[in-house]
């Protein structure tokens, strides 16, 4: 998508807010809330699109979505989103943060195992009774209006688990060969910790000593669940960061390789180029053209 704004905006949730959960109208985007979303942007929280009707392209990560009345999308953390300004859509946004949701180890492990959140296989397009979806948004809303008390928290995380949870079991249902990952699921420990520490280690040593397993049982599991060996799914989690940073930041060639961790921006090049086929500069152009 050439026609992309080349600055990101990056979106924290509001600090005013006790509980971490909102619910916005989609048809705020192009009016009220235009300012916020007529440029890509990045935020610290997960957003769950839904469309009571009219259809939308949503632009993430380099891959265009299409969403249509009915349907659910979630967006993770830190992904890079265009919205859809042009087509004619309404429904609602929620906006939550991990805090919020994980009031338990178990909510956590779900938020960090499930497979509509596969690291390898997000933004997947979910499709979930209307009137059902509709009823929980609106008990989300009333809880969210209701004066301050100390049930208020509890009972909104339960109304927003019960709408993951219908989402997790669409999505096991309708993905063949999907069994529910359980939350010493070892790939997935593996991309957890890939996510915290790529920048700094690129090296698969660094991996196998984090986690309880030997390399050959990890290289089985993360090819099981990525379609990739471990250094190749390192590799990519650096490429889609490479090329984030030279799309939507001013920073240089230079300046993106220091931040990945390469400690020389040629070694970076090279690194870019083999994964690739382009050079840095010639994605961050043909991006812009």
């Amino acid at each position: 998508m050439n026609d992309v704004e080349t600055t990101v905006k990056d979106v924290n949730f509001k600090k005013s807010l006790k509980v971490e959960i909102e619910i916005k109208d989609l048809s705020d985007i192009k009016t009220k809330l235009v300012r916020f979303f007529k440029v890509p942007s990045k935020a610290t929280f997960y957003q769950i699109i839904w469309l009571k009707s009219g259809k939308a392209t949503m632009y993430i990560d380099f891959k265009s979505v299409n969403i249509e009345a009915g349907e659910l999308l979630i967006i993770s953390t830190n992904q890079i989103c265009t919205f859809d300004l042009e087509s004619e859509y309404e429904g609602k946004m929620i906006l939550f943060t991990d805090s919020f949701f994980n009031q338990s180890e178990t909510d956590r492990h779900f938020l960090h195992t499930s497979e509509m959140l596969n690291p390898n296989n997000l933004n997947q397009v979910i499709k979930l009774d209307s009137n059902h979806v509709e009823q929980i948004i609106n008990l989300l809303e009333k809880e969210l209006d209701y004066d301050k008390d100390m049930f208020r928290p509890c009972i909104t995380q339960s109304y927003l688990r019960s709408l993951l949870l219908e989402a997790e079991r669409w999505t096991i249902e309708n993905k063949e060969g999907t069994s529910h990952l359980t939350s010493d699921n070892i790939s997935r420990l593996f991309c957890d910790e890939v996510e915290k520490n790529f920048k700094e280690h690129k090296q698969i040593e660094f991996y196998f000593k984090k986690l309880p397993v030997g390399e050959k049982k990890l290289t089985k599991e993360v090819k099981k669940l990525t379609g990739k060996t471990p250094k190749k799914y390192i590799e990519s989690r650096i490429i889609l960061e490479a090329k984030r940073l030279l799309a939507y930041s001013s920073n240089s060639v230079k300046e993106i390789s220091f931040e990945l961790g390469f400690e020389e921006a040629t070694n970076f090049n090279k690194f870019f180029k083999k994964q690739t086929g382009f050079t840095p500069l010639f994605f961050r152009e043909k991006h812009k053209s």
